[in-house]
């Protein structure tokens, strides 16, 4: 099973409550780079999977805060680093 296939695996056992609860380096493994759009990541989810449009939205939205949030901490540390 390749890298992409173990992501999407990981990620239809997700649900939003206990996405939370994900540390940095699982929210980092999970992410993919977008194909065609260097340097922007996101996830890859099942459809078939949610119970609904809302669960399938909510999942998203609380998956891409997450990276957000990776983000800004990395960021914020190498800006600290350079100090």
């Amino acid at each position: 099973m390749n890298n992409n296939m173990k992501n999407l695996d990981e990620l239809n056992k997700l649900s939003a409550e206990n996405i939370q609860n994900l540390s940095e380096e699982e929210i980092l493994f999970l992410a993919m780079e977008r194909p065609g759009h260097p340097g922007q990541y996101g996830f890859l989810l099942q459809i078939s999977y949610f119970k609904s449009k809302e669960h399938l939205s909510q999942t998203m939205f609380t998956l891409m805060q997450r990276l957000q949030k990776v983000k800004n901490l990395h960021e914020k540390m190498s800006d600290k680093a350079e100090k």
